[in-house]
């Protein structure tokens, strides 16, 4: 996401999909964090959702560390 009009569109396209909760997204950093019902939304439904709306989709990176400390 690289501006807010592409924020607002990866935050419409994962709202429209049944059962998510919530959608937090973070301009600077690219992420979106949602909250959904599993019982009525999956994962590859949301990736599906952005994907379909012209986004690159990446998984998180699991672990605490950005590896910008160098340790």
């Amino acid at each position: 996401m690289q501006d807010q009009s592409a924020a607002l569109a990866v935050a419409k396209a994962l709202e429209a999909v049944a059962g998510v909760e919530t959608v937090h997204l973070t301009l600077a950093t690219g992420r979106a964090r949602v909250g959904f019902d599993e019982a009525r939304a999956s994962a590859d439904q949301l990736r599906i959702a952005v994907a379909a709306a012209g986004f690159t989709v990446a998984p998180a990176a699991s672990g605490g560390c950005c590896g910008g400390c160098g340790g």
